[in-house]
């Protein structure tokens, strides 16, 4: 199917459980673009989870988006629990806007929901020569280092920068061994997952995808890893006055 196709296709979807247009037509691209990257967790393999929790009132498909001017510089966005996409691409637009006229854009967002690859709005701000970094806690999933209790979300960490040439650099990074979307892709397939990535919810280690859903998923790098993620819920969470330490829903 033909990109263009392809994108018809899932505007009218959305459209069917309520988006406007705009709205669906920004929510497409992203899910294509996970696609395109190869990033498949992140893509048309989540269309059916966005529409769930537009069912269930878990996202709000008529959200009206609040965005206080705090400074020149920096902006906080309420996004009245709009669907990620529309609430990231926001976000990183005014974020732009703002650095294009200081320096530096800083925009912090609460009440937003799962908005896709931190790196495709990244690549928004390199495109307009811009540094950037992106940050978002997520629910529960990941065990502190030595624990096996869940605390912390995958809670992904981005940067990206222009170079010299046309290729810019952006790492879009997890701080789980293995991001959440490809165990639930696993566990949909009927295929396992690697061996030190998770435990299922008596502690011991798994590469049943189901088992891991149970359980909780490993950070990168031992207590290093578990401390970029408590850094990442700070920004994202506490910063924003949005849920954090666990309450992520």
């Amino acid at each position: 199917m033909k990109t263009p196709v392809l994108k018809k296709e899932i505007v009218k979807i959305f459209q069917k459980y309520g988006l406007s247009k705009d709205h669906a037509s920004i929510s497409a691209d992203a899910l294509i673009n996970a696609e395109l990257v190869g990033a498949y967790g992140h893509g048309l393999s989540r269309l059916k989870m966005y529409c769930d929790r537009i069912s269930k009132k878990l996202i709000n498909p008529k959200a009206k988006i609040k965005i206080k001017k705090i400074s020149q510089s920096i902006a906080h966005l309420d996004a009245n629990n709009s669907i990620g996409f529309v609430a990231a691409d926001t976000a990183i637009k005014t974020a732009i806007s703002n650095a294009k006229k200081t320096g530096i854009g800083l925009v912090a967002v609460k009440n937003s929901g799962h908005y896709g690859l931190s790196g495709y709005y990244a690549e928004q701000a390199v495109k307009k020569g811009l540094m950037v970094m992106v940050f978002t806690n997520a629910p529960p999933a990941v065990a502190p280092h030595g624990a096996l209790k869940s605390l912390f979300g995958t809670n992904p960490i981005c940067f990206g920068t222009p170079t010299g040439s046309k290729i810019p650099f952006i790492l879009d990074t997890s701080i789980s061994m293995i991001n959440r979307g490809k165990i639930r892709v696993a566990a949909r397939e009927g295929v396992k997952i690697p061996d030190g990535v998770a435990l299922d919810k008596f502690g011991k280690p798994t590469t049943d995808p189901k088992k891991a859903l149970e359980g909780v998923q490993l950070p990168i790098a031992g207590f290093r890893g578990s401390g970029l993620a408590w850094m990442v819920d700070i920004l994202s969470g506490v910063l924003t006055g949005g849920n954090h330490a666990g309450r992520v829903k």
